[in-house]
């Protein structure tokens, strides 16, 4: 049977269970906050490595939620994770992470680039006992978040108490 290349899906929606798993953020900017956010948020054991992080970030860190190692990447990090997300402003830092994950047996998720990833984040949208995720295949989470927005927007006109949207929108990569 011929296969459509312009039909294949880069990567497979599915919903991944990470409650109780180690997972590795790398980078405590803002992408790196949302990343980790997602991932506590889905149960996940969550250590960020980074110099710097976000205050939000901070906050988590502080209340136990996450653990921070205060320091640059270096590959040991990536001892006995499932999954490592590479998250900094640095590109070449990203695929670094993302290659060694790999090499390692974790998945791996470059947010700065779909193609290095094997997992990318949709926006995410939870209402009642629904989540909706939008992919766009980490071509475009802007087009990503505003089809979850559209989407949340529908939600409100057929039950207007609630808001569906969650306050920290989460982008594809």
């Amino acid at each position: 049977m011929a296969h459509d290349a312009s039909n294949a899906l880069r990567f497979l929606p599915l919903a991944l269970d990470v409650r109780g798993r180690n997972c590795l953020v790398v980078g405590g900017g803002g992408v790196g906050t949302r990343k980790v956010l997602t991932l506590l948020r889905a149960g996940a054991v969550v250590t960020v490595v980074s110099p710097t992080v976000s205050e939000e970030l901070a906050e988590q860190i502080e209340t136990g939620t996450a653990r921070w190692v205060k320091e640059p990447f270096r590959e040991e990090h990536l001892q006995d994770t499932f999954l490592a997300v590479a998250a900094t402003d640095d590109a070449a830092l990203n695929a670094t992470v993302a290659r060694l994950a790999v090499e390692r047996g974790a998945l791996a998720c470059d947010a700065s680039s779909a193609e290095r990833s094997q997992v990318i984040f949709g926006a995410l949208l939870q209402h009642d006992e629904a989540t909706v995720a939008v992919f766009t295949g980490g071509r475009d989470p802007s087009l990503a978040r505003d089809t979850r927005n559209r989407i949340a927007e529908l939600l409100v006109e057929k039950h207007p108490t609630e808001s569906p949207l969650d306050d920290r929108p989460d982008a594809q990569a």
